[in-house]
């Protein structure tokens, strides 16, 4: 599938997401993330207290009065923690706060039964890939015929900066085989990144079929190269051999 195909159909979909700071991920393998905010208020006393704030700090800095987020239904206590629905743009976002209004977790931490974290890590491992990527279950994505591998990050990350020369190195072997877009520090190829990342960065996106945000320091600078080596070549049916015998 084109890349013009694919940004069509991102551009069909409708993505609300709350900030626009990117946050830099070193371990891989997480669950969620969440984002931490300075104290909303001083001493809650009750609830709705500590909701209404929530609600004000969203709406004032992250989303700067552009959009207004609004409380769905009603407040919940699950785990120690308030469990909100707030609307944003007609998108519904589940959140939770801890109950002194300190902390706030967008769609970060669903609380679930032992079953369903049980199936969900039975999905997680059929749709793992080599170096902690996913499977997106996508089409590859193509530019000019070739497979194109994304890398978002920026210098401010150190994780990005252990990430991004192993990479590039990686890349520069396959030649003209591949399209590789080098977004570290660049704003280029937004949709694609909201497609594939919550904010998280260093995030990889290996022709829309493998992805992974985080890095693979866990690993190693060697085996990282070996991994990501392997997952272009799935999609290069192993071109250049030179590359891809010696990676298998």
């Amino acid at each position: 599938m084109e890349i013009k195909d694919l940004k069509q159909k991102i551009k069909n979909k409708k993505i609300v997401k709350i900030g626009l700071t990117l946050f830099c991920i070193g371990l891989v393998g997480v669950t969620g993330y969440f984002l931490v905010y300075p104290k909303l208020i001083n001493s809650p006393d009750s609830q709705e207290e500590v909701v209404n704030s929530t609600l004000a700090y969203i709406n004032e800095v992250l989303l700067g009065g552009q959009v207004e987020a609004k409380l769905v239904g009603d407040i919940e206590k699950e785990g120690g923690l308030y469990k909100i629905q707030i609307d944003v743009a007609g998108e519904k976002i589940l959140s939770y706060i801890t109950k002194d209004g300190k902390l706030f977790f967008p769609e970060a931490i669903e609380i679930k039964t032992e079953e369903e974290r049980k199936a969900e890590e039975g999905a997680k491992e059929e749709n793992s890939a080599l170096g902690d990527f996913i499977k997106s279950g996508k089409e590859v994505c193509l530019e000019d015929g070739k497979p194109i591998v994304y890398f978002f990050g920026s210098d401010g990350c150190p994780h990005c900066s252990w990430e991004h020369p192993i990479i590039k190195e990686v890349v520069e072997k396959f030649g003209d085989v591949i399209s590789f877009h080098n977004n570290m520090n660049s704003g280029e190829d937004r949709d694609i990144f909201s497609l594939y990342s919550d904010g998280g960065i260093p995030t990889l996106v290996i022709g829309c079929k493998y992805y992974r945000v985080g890095s693979g320091e866990r690993a190693g600078e060697e085996q990282e190269a070996k991994d990501l080596t392997s997952l272009i070549c799935d999609l290069t049916n192993n071109q250049p051999e030179a590359v891809c015998l010696i990676s298998e």
